[in-house]
């Protein structure tokens, strides 16, 4: 089935246990800051309901019902590329596919990993994960892959920690209907979004820690399992978000460190539990198809950042000056080479153990994540340097909308005839949102490019689509002409939420009624 947003809605009122700045959220719907990351996860149930991309997002399954694409597992370089389609679309509607990136990793990795300890161990995994997909696609449920253990000392195994057993997840007993785990993981970006949780080790694991060699997938709300949502980077809302965090206030995906204080597990939803030799093959594979998403990803992200930077060139009368056309053509380069790179992860896809299940090409993905990995702070710096320093000490929009002050704000912080000061400064906000410590995670490394190539790639470059992207985040008109662009759906527009719970005490709510 596909689910209407509704629907969505609706299953996420299950008595999870989640907090969040240190109160019990009573309902992650209606919550100040925790409902803005749900309603930009809603957008996995707009577009398959949306004829316009119905045909990406939505397939037939063995019982000719209709299901979501994600859901199923990819066997060639064909549903690899419609994968990435699915991905790169709505990452650039500005943030969809929440629930079907890390779930969706996790379960094809499921997939190849228990075909293999199938044939060498004689067991049932493939058995129990195909029922367990064909349970996801008939609820159509949100999914996200809780990986990241907290590891405590690095330098010892998981067995060998002091202070205690249970920094990562791990089997405590083991009974006739299920087992018990206990543990924690952390970084779990949208878990207050999802319906189910897929766990699975971050690393290849020993045989003296075959105990913590598991894998399994829970209901959110399952008893024993509590989700700590980290403190958001933005609390404004409203037209005041748009306007001092067009990126954050919706586009923090929440992350939570999420214990498993002895949960029950049945053993239909486990899919490993002790084989270690075989904890690389699922670590290195959900790597391996994680690393797809994530340059799928970061195609909308890096679309962004150069169409900002190329607009405010444009607004700051300096898109003609020689230095700032290459810091463009080099920032257009690093762009259009994640997409391609990624395009090609897919169209040479790799069975390398034996299964018909198709993995992307492991140079070409690998390859991918690393160009943008190592030159995100160079992105970063030039998009600051294009811009200059009101992208740091721009106004706010409580500033712009007070009448006392917004005429000395439009007449001094104006530049070039023709573009408004309001324009200027969302642009300026929208870089200062982007270059933020949020955004910066990532080792920085650059290089450049001889002047030729830059002259050829500055010319190359579809400014149009740039700073669309650009414009469609910060929220000035222009982009709704553009092919790519302009056709997006938007959560404010598809996804009916409910009024914010304004009782918690230590969250100031800022929007507007």
């Amino acid at each position: 089935m596909i689910r209407t947003v509704d629907q969505y809605l609706e299953s996420l009122d299950d008595g999870r246990d989640v907090w969040c700045m240190g109160e019990k959220v009573k309902d992650v719907r209606t919550h100040p800051t925790i409902s803005g990351i749900i309603k930009t996860a809603a957008l996995d149930y707009v577009m398959p309901n949306k004829p316009e991309y119905r045909d990406i997002f939505v397939t037939r399954d063995e019982d000719d019902e209709e299901v979501n694409f994600l859901l199923t597992a990819p066997k060639t370089s064909e549903d690899l590329l419609r994968r990435r389609e699915c991905f790169v679309t709505a990452m650039r509607t500005g943030g969809g596919v929440l629930l079907h990136c890390m779930g969706a990793d996790a379960l094809a990795a499921f997939t190849v990993t228990a075909a293999v300890m199938d044939r060498e161990l004689g067991t049932n995994y493939s058995e129990r994960v195909e029922q367990y997909r064909k349970m996801l696609m008939k609820q159509d449920l949100g999914i996200t892959g809780a990986i990241t253990d907290v590891k405590g000392d690095r330098s010892l195994h998981p067995s060998q920690q002091k202070q205690h057993q249970d920094y990562y997840l791990r089997v405590v007993d083991r009974q006739k209907d299920g087992i018990i785990v206990r543990g924690a993981k952390v970084h779990i970006s949208a878990s207050p979004c999802a319906n189910e949780l897929l766990c699975s080790p971050c690393r290849t694991h020993g045989e003296a820690d075959k105990d913590y060699a598991l894998a399994f997938a829970v209901p959110v709300a399952t008893p024993g399992v509590k989700l700590l949502a980290v403190e958001p980077v933005s609390r404004t809302y409203g037209e005041e978000g748009d306007f001092d965090y067009p990126r954050t206030s919706a586009l923090q995906p929440t992350e939570s460190l999420i214990v498993f204080d002895d949960v029950f597990v049945p053993w239909e939803r486990v899919f490993m539990c002790g084989e270690w030799q075989f904890s690389r093959t699922l670590a290195y594979a959900f790597a391996s198809y994680h690393r797809l998403f994530g340059t799928c990803k970061m195609v909308g992200k890096l679309e962004a950042m150069t169409g900002a930077a190329a607009l405010a060139a444009e607004y700051n009368g300096i898109e003609h000056v020689d230095h700032i056309r290459k810091k463009l053509a080099w920032m257009a380069m690093i762009t259009h080479m994640v997409l391609e790179l990624g395009k090609a992860a897919c169209l040479d896809p790799e069975k390398e153990f034996g299964h018909d299940v198709a993995m992307p090409n492991r140079m070409s993905i690998n390859s991918a994540k690393y160009t943008f990995a190592s030159n995100f702070h160079q992105m970063c710096q030039n998009m600051q340097d294009i811009a200059g320093g009101l992208s740091t000490t721009a106004p706010c929009y409580r500033d712009w909308r007070n009448p006392e002050i917004q005429p000395y704000i439009d007449k001094y912080l104006s530049a070039r005839d023709g573009v408004s000061t309001e324009d200027r400064l969302r642009v300026m906000r929208l870089i200062k949102d982007m270059t933020g410590s949020y955004w910066q995670i990532d080792t920085i490394h650059g290089e450049g490019s001889m002047a030729a190539q830059q002259m050829f790639l500055y010319g190359s470059a579809d400014w149009d689509r740039l700073k669309a992207a650009a414009k469609r985040a910060a929220h000035i008109d222009g982009w709704q002409d553009n092919p790519v662009y302009g056709s997006l759906v938007s959560a404010d527009d598809e996804v009916p939420m409910p009024d914010y719970d304004e009782s918690y005490a230590s969250i100031p709510v800022t929007a507007e009624k």
